[in-house]
């Protein structure tokens, strides 16, 4: 009787996704339904609550390491690795839309460096540099990771950055690294790293044409931020 019941609370769930989308769901619901596809017969409703106040937040459960999440009462192997997937799926989902966009959305503002960097670092724990090598017209001829740090923070490296450019035939660079435990706010160092860069990519005739800083699916761009701080100036 209890199983015939929960079957027919799947089934309404179910069709309550198909009708209207996640959007007609309260966060701990996306998750309870995300576990049917993984615990096939218990309740999955108060697994999701438990998830819910382990960590607070959808995005931190889906952010939260794979050991955490067994701790949950009723989350084991399969249903951790079924939820890393789907965050890891979204992550994968963005990074192919830029790519199939990267010739025609050129990099060629503030807002679409910004957009073209930020999926690339979902769900990453370490500091990472990336730094995307652009032709004239802002094209995107090759994107890489140049440096990884630990948790608080990366050594960027100029003269690899530059040659990696000259051997693409880049007219500039544009960088992003992000906070993995902060927000997307430059710190001191990261305006004076982003100075030196300037000048030293400027001496072989690169421009750099910005760097973004990132966290949790936001961006600051540290060479809008410096325009806009001088205009104030002025």
């Amino acid at each position: 009787m209890a199983e015939q019941l929960h079957q027919n609370h799947r089934k309404r769930v179910l069709e309550k996704f198909r009708r209207f989308g996640l959007d007609a769901f309260s966060d701990h619901e996306v998750l309870e339904l995300l576990l049917f596809f993984a615990i096939p017969r218990a309740d999955t409703n108060p697994i999701a609550h438990r998830l819910m106040a382990r960590f607070g937040t959808l995005h931190a459960v889906l952010e939260a390491p794979t050991e955490q999440l067994c701790e949950v009462e009723g989350i084991g192997p399969h249903s951790a690795d079924l939820i890393k997937t789907a965050f890891a799926l979204c992550a994968r989902y963005q990074i192919d839309v830029e790519k199939s966009e990267r010739h025609s959305d050129k990099l060629s503002t503030y807002e679409r460096i910004g957009a073209y960097f930020v999926p690339q670092f979902a769900g990453e724990r370490d500091e990472v540099l990336l730094a995307a090598y652009l032709d004239g017209t802002g094209r995107v001829l090759k994107c890489e990771e140049v440096a990884r740090g630990g948790h608080a923070q990366v050594a960027a490296d100029p003269y690899k950055i530059a040659r990696t450019a000259l051997l693409c035939n880049a007219a500039g660079v544009a960088l992003a690294h992000n906070h993995p435990h902060g927000p997307a706010t430059p710190s001191e160092e990261d305006i004076t790293v982003t100075r030196r860069l300037e000048q030293a990519l400027a001496g072989l005739g690169l421009e750099l044409v910005d760097h973004c800083v990132v966290a949790r699916g936001k961006y600051t761009s540290i060479c809008k931020l410096r325009r806009s701080t001088m205009g104030q100036r002025r």
